[in-house]
């Protein structure tokens, strides 16, 4: 049996566990194929030699695109998971030193989230830790998810969780958001503004401003006041999107803290009803193995309020 064992982790090809890993995530072979940039034949053969390999059924094939993951496949890719963390984190080799604790961490943050306070708490840990390093990301809310259940990062801090049980969330302090304009909008600087103008507006938008995203709170907002006809552009970028307000006649929302860092030269528009609040969590995965600069910082971030007390750091 130790034979057996040894020879199949000598002869498999692990980058058959990375492409299997991705096909649960995505749920779909061709998502899996655009999100790797191959070909759908290529992520269907790929799978069925993992199969064969295994001597296993991964996943059942329905009618069409459609499958499920078996118990079997499930447990390969828990397995898949924590290899491909085990290989991020190959870059905190040196952090057991008795003198110095190093390493990098990795932080992804939705872009349209305002986690200034994160900057401080951080230089305030390396004062502490200087040999300490930050890989951090700022992106899409699924995006945050994705890297978590990956462990492709320590920490994540975004507005809505997609179902995911290891997934452990601590809820922080809401963020206004509010909608604003640039000098080319016929409401800039306008203390009542005229309902039928924003009615016809264009807008533009954070990725994930839909009914069914993480920013559908300020979706609902828009619809109940009426505000833009036409979402004409989307972005990840906050200064992007600071940017297509400047230079076009468009409207857009973001955290109202953000606007008054980076664009104090864009009007918020007065409306009746107060403005939004979206949710902000920060995100752990509770089944990771985390490296001691991460428990380090982990602890660090409980003593200041960002975690709950006690977690299980392991």
């Amino acid at each position: 049996m130790s034979f057996q064992l040894d020879r199949l982790a000598n002869q498999l090809d692990w980058n058959l566990l990375r492409t299997f890993m991705v096909i649960v995530q995505e749920r779909s072979i061709t998502g899996a194929a655009q999100r790797l940039n191959v070909t759908q034949p290529s992520i269907s053969a790929a799978l069925r030699r993992l199969e064969e390999r295994l001597g296993t059924q991964l996943v059942e094939r329905g009618s069409g695109r459609v499958f499920t993951i078996t118990s079997d496949g499930e447990t390969v890719y828990r397995e898949a998971l924590e290899m491909y963390g085990g290989v991020v984190r190959l870059n905190a080799l040196g952090e057991h030193s008795d003198q110095v604790l190093s390493g990098n961490i990795v932080i992804f943050r939705s872009s349209h989230l305002d986690v200034s306070f994160l900057n401080a708490l951080l230089a305030q840990f390396r004062k502490q830790h200087p040999a300490i390093t930050f890989s951090i990301t700022s992106t899409q809310c699924s995006e945050v998810v994705r890297a978590l259940l990956q462990r492709a990062a320590s920490l994540g801090f975004c507005t809505r969780l997609e179902t995911a049980p290891q997934l452990r969330a601590y809820k922080l302090s809401g963020q206004e958001f509010g909608f604003f304009c640039g000098p080319e909008h016929p409401s800039y600087q306008v203390e009542q503004p005229d309902p039928a103008i924003l009615a016809t507006s264009d807008t533009v938008g954070f990725d994930g401003e839909t009914l069914t995203g993480p920013l559908a709170k300020i979706v609902r907002y828009r619809a109940r006041h009426s505000i833009g006809e036409t979402m004409v552009a989307t972005t990840s970028s906050i200064i992007d999107l600071i940017d297509m307000l400047r230079h076009t006649s468009a409207i857009g929302c973001m955290a109202t803290h953000h606007a008054r860092e980076h664009a104090s030269d864009l009007w918020e528009i007065p409306l009746p009803e107060p403005n939004p609040v979206v949710d902000l969590f920060a995100v752990l995965d509770s089944e990771r193995h985390f490296t001691h600069a991460e428990r380090e910082l982990l602890a660090f971030l409980e003593r200041n309020a960002i975690l709950s007390d006690g977690l299980d750091l392991r």
